[in-house]
């Protein structure tokens, strides 16, 4: 037979285990109710220490209408239109997911339906903000293209 002093202690054990598992069961059941799961935050990403990607292209190759896709370079989009030469960023601005190019009309986000225009601004939600226009310049007159991904633009500016 037992002493009767490590029977109580037993019997406190066997409480204390039943209220935490109650508990458990309590939160875990809350964070499945609809509306109550959060979405997590954003992880933010370390800048780039590299951020001037040079291309292989030349101002006389990007005609009015092309769209290439530097997302493995540095995650922008190189693009010409009527005005000229200009540099998109490739990350969404409702998540942070990598658009996809829909060339020439524009850019889809696959994760959640966003989209924006040729010009990067949006035309469907849930994004709010256009992509961030990225600094151009051509290493020598007739030379490769360059985008430096760390310095933003007004949406306005080509070269």
């Amino acid at each position: 037979m037992m002493p009767e002093h490590s029977l109580a202690a037993i019997e406190a054990a066997v409480q204390s285990r039943r209220a935490f598992c109650a508990s458990f069961c309590a939160v875990i059941a809350a964070a499945a109710l609809p509306g109550q799961a959060q979405t997590p935050p954003l992880a933010e990403k370390a800048p780039d220490p590299q951020p001037v990607k040079l291309t292989e292209l030349t101002r006389a190759e990007m005609t009015p209408g092309k769209v290439v896709d530097y997302r493995k370079l540095g995650a922008f989009y190189l693009a010409a239109d009527d005005r000229g030469i200009f540099a998109l960023t490739a990350i969404c601005t409702h998540r942070g997911c990598l658009v996809l190019s829909e060339a020439p009309t524009g850019f889809g986000c696959p994760c959640h339906d966003s989209a924006y225009n040729l010009q990067g601004e949006v035309t469907e939600g849930p994004a709010k903000l256009p992509l961030r226009h990225l600094e151009v310049k051509a290493l020598e007159p007739g030379g490769l293209l360059q985008v430096d991904t760390a310095t933003t633009v007004p949406p306005e500016t080509r070269i």
